[in-house]
């Protein structure tokens, strides 16, 4: 797990880099995408619970993206980018190539679904956070206008 966190870690510190992420930012996205991985990998013990790990991996990290971004007053999109591109499942995509140039048509199928399923997860976590995040400032603006009596109803 130790070294998991720390590879991912250096990864996304590179790719913030690649990326020209503010450099004040870098190591807290680095530090989220580690922890992500680790959530991930904790999930991911058999083939069975692969979509789990992917789905509570990114969301975990798209949570800990929204509390950085509010923190630190940037946009969440700096965040989750960068700490998410080491989920994103490349050699899933690179096999379905192969298997789509060797004629292998059962296994591109069979892997072309599984790579789909696993991005599909990743950016329905993402999503999911975003929606529960816009519901949630929505519902506490609409109580804190409420609550200070400073609104005329």
């Amino acid at each position: 797990m130790i070294s998991a966190f720390f590879f991912t870690f250096m990864a996304s510190v590179f790719i913030s880099f690649l990326f020209n992420v503010p450099k004040k930012s870098v190591l807290v996205t680095a530090t989220i995408a580690g922890i992500g991985y680790v959530v991930f990998i904790s999930f991911n013990n058999s083939p069975n619970t692969e979509l789990l790990g992917y789905f509570i991996g990114t969301l975990v990290m798209a949570i800990l993206s929204e509390i950085a971004a509010r923190v630190m007053k940037m946009t969440t999109t700096i965040f989750i980018t960068t700490a998410v591109i080491p989920l994103v499942p490349g050699l899933g995509l690179y096999q379905t190539m192969q298997f789509l140039v060797q004629n292998n048509y059962n296994a591109f199928m069979e892997t072309g679904i599984h790579t789909m399923l696993a991005a599909g997860t990743i950016a329905m976590a993402i999503a999911i956070d975003t929606l529960f995040v816009k519901i949630f400032v929505r519902v506490w603006n609409k109580g804190r206008t409420q609550g200070d009596g400073s609104s005329v109803s």
